[in-house]
C-alpha cells in the first residue's frame, strides 16, 4: 500500500511541476497574448526539452497556436501545428482533464477547420480530401459532443458523420464508410435522405456472405421504411451466396413451413431456371428445371393474375420438353450410328441368323429408350401448352397492352405455334382428327405472330 501511494505521489509531484513549469505561459494565453505565450513556451522547452513531450507541453502548445491561428495570414501552418499538439495531448492525457480546467479551444478549432474544409473539397469533388478532413472532423466532433462540451446534446454531429460517409464511399473507402453509416443506422436516424445508406451497408453484407449481419439489418431496416419494397436485397443475397444445393433445400423448407410467399416463389423459380449449367449433371439440370415449374405454379396458385408466373411457369415445361427432344435426337443418331456402321454378316446361314437376332437386340435397345420417353415427352408439351395458354389467355383480351405483357405475348404465340406443330406432326398418319386438330391450333398461333411485334 506504501509503495503505491509513493508512486501517486511522484506522479502528482510530476504533474504539478509541470504545470508550474507553463503557468507563465497560461497567464498569457488567458488573457490572449499568444505571442508572449509562444516566446515564453520556446524558453521553457529549450531549457527544458522534456517539458514539450508532457501533456501540459502538448496542450499548451495546441492552446498557443490555436490562438495564433486567428491571423491565418501571419500564421498560415498554425492549425497544422494544432492538430498535431492535440493528437498528441489526447494519448499523454486521455481523461482530458487539463483541457476541461484551461479551454477546449483547439478542439472546436480543429473541428470546424476540418468540416470547412471537407465542405470545399466534397463541392470540388475531391474525394480524397473531402474524406480526410471529414474523418477528422469527426474525430474531434465526437470528443466534444461525448464530453459535452457542445450546446446541444447529440451523442455525435450527424452531418459530419454523413458527410465523411458520402467523401469515404466516393474515394472507395468501403470499410470506413460502413463504420459510418452503420453508426448513422444505430442511432435509428431513418429520414429519406438516409435511405440509401441502409441499402449500400445491406450490399456490403451481400458482398462479404455476412448473414447474420445482414439479416439483423434487414429485420431493422423494413422496420424504419415498411413502405419500401426490400424483398431484392433478400433475392441478391441467395442468389449470390447460396449454392444451387442450399437454394433447393431453402425452398423446401419455405414450402413447407407454409410460409413462402409469391415474390419469394417467383424468386426461386427465376433461381432454379437459371441453375442449368453445363457443369451440372444431366440429371441435377433436369432437377433445377422441375423446381422451377413447381415453384412458379405456387406463385400462380397465390395470385392467378400473375400471367408471369403461368408464363415462366410453361417455359419450364418447354425447357424440360427440349431436354427430353435432344435425348430422343442423341438415340436416333446412335441408332443411324449402329446401322451405318453395321458389320458384314456371316454367309453361313446358322451364324448369320444368331448375327441378324444379335443385331437386332441392339437396334430395339436403342429404340426402346424413346419409347420410354415418349409419354414423358408428351406430358411436358401438354404441361407446356396448359400454363402458357394460361399467360396468354389472361392477356389476349386487354384493350391496353403494356410493354411486358406484349413481350409476353410475342413469345407466348410463336411457343404455342411451336408446341402444336410438334403435337400435328406426331399424330400425323396415326390419328388424322388430332392431327388436324393440332393444325388448326398451329395456324391460330402462327398468325398471330405480327400483331404483338
Amino acid at each position: 500500500m506504501k509503495q503505491i501511494i509513493g508512486v501517486f505521489a511522484i506522479i502528482m509531484v510530476a504533474f504539478v511541476a509541470n504545470a508550474q513549469d507553463f503557468k507563465k505561459v497560461q497567464t498569457s494565453v488567458l488573457i490572449n497574448q499568444f505571442d508572449a505565450a509562444k516566446a515564453d513556451y520556446d524558453k521553457i522547452v529549450a531549457k527544458k526539452p522534456t517539458a514539450a513531450t508532457t501533456a501540459e507541453g502538448y496542450f499548451w502548445k495546441a492552446k498557443i497556436y490555436s490562438g495564433l491561428s486567428k491571423d491565418a495570414a501571419k500564421n498560415p501552418t498554425a492549425m497544422l501545428e494544432v492538430k498535431t499538439a492535440v493528437d498528441a495531448y489526447i494519448v499523454a492525457d486521455p481523461s482530458l482533464a487539463i483541457a476541461k480546467e484551461n479551454g477546449t479551444e483547439p478542439f472546436f478549432d480543429l473541428y470546424l477547420k476540418n468540416f470547412r474544409d471537407g465542405v470545399a473539397a466534397f463541392n470540388e469533388k475531391n474525394w480524397k480530401v473531402a474524406s480526410t478532413n471529414f474523418n477528422d472532423a469527426v474525430k474531434y466532433s465526437d470528443i466534444i459532443f461525448t464530453q459535452g462540451w457542445a450546446s446541444t446534446k447529440q451523442k455525435f454531429d450527424t452531418t459530419s458523420l454523413m458527410y465523411a460517409g458520402f467523401a469515404n464511399q466516393n474515394a472507395g473507402n468501403i470499410d470506413q464508410t460502413v463504420v459510418y453509416y452503420k453508426r448513422l443506422i444505430d442511432a435509428n436516424i431513418k429520414s429519406a435522405d438516409v435511405m440509401d445508406v441502409y441499402k449500400f451497408v445491406l450490399l456490403q453484407y451481400i458482398g462479404k456472405k455476412d448473414k447474420a449481419n445482414f439479416d439483423a439489418l434487414l429485420t431493422i431496416t423494413e422496420a424504419a421504411y415498411p413502405k419500401e419494397n426490400w424483398f431484392d436485397f433478400k433475392s441478391e443475397y441467395i442468389e449470390k451466396n447460396y449454392s444451387m444445393e442450399e437454394k433447393v433445400k431453402l425452398y423446401d423448407e419455405q414450402v413447407t413451413s407454409g410460409a413462402i410467399t409469391e415474390a419469394e416463389c417467383l424468386m426461386f423459380g427465376d433461381a432454379f431456371m437459371t441453375g442449368k449449367s453445363e457443369e451440372a449433371s444431366a440429371a441435377a439440370n433436369e432437377a433445377y428445371v422441375l423446381k422451377a415449374a413447381d415453384a412458379y405454379k405456387r406463385a400462380f396458385s397465390i395470385n392467378n393474375k400473375n400471367y408471369a408466373a403461368a408464363f415462366n411457369a410453361g417455359i419450364s415445361y418447354y425447357n424440360q420438353f427440349t431436354m427430353l427432344d435432344e435425348k430422343t435426337g442423341e438415340n436416333i443418331k446412335s441408332l443411324q450410328t449402329l446401322n451405318a456402321n453395321k458389320p458384314v454378316a456371316p454367309k453361313d446361314p446358322k451364324k448369320k441368323l444368331a448375327f441378324d437376332a444379335a443385331f437386332k437386340a441392339q437396334q430395339d435397345s436403342i429404340k426402346k429408350l424413346n419409347i420410354v420417353l415418349e409419354p414423358k415427352i408428351k406430358e411436358k408439351v401438354d404441361a407446356s401448352i396448359e400454363w402458357i395458354e394460361k399467360a396468354f389467355n389472361s392477356l389476349k383480351d386487354k384493350e391496353k397492352v403494356e410493354r411486358i405483357e406484349k413481350n409476353i405475348l410475342s413469345r407466348s404465340v410463336d411457343f404455342l405455334a411451336t408446341l402444336y406443330s410438334y403435337k400435328r406432326d406426331k399424330t400425323r398418319g396415326k390419328d388424322q382428327k388430332a392431327s388436324d386438330e393440332f393444325d388448326a391450333k398451329f395456324n391460330y398461333y402462327d398468325k398471330l405472330h405480327d400483331k404483338y411485334q
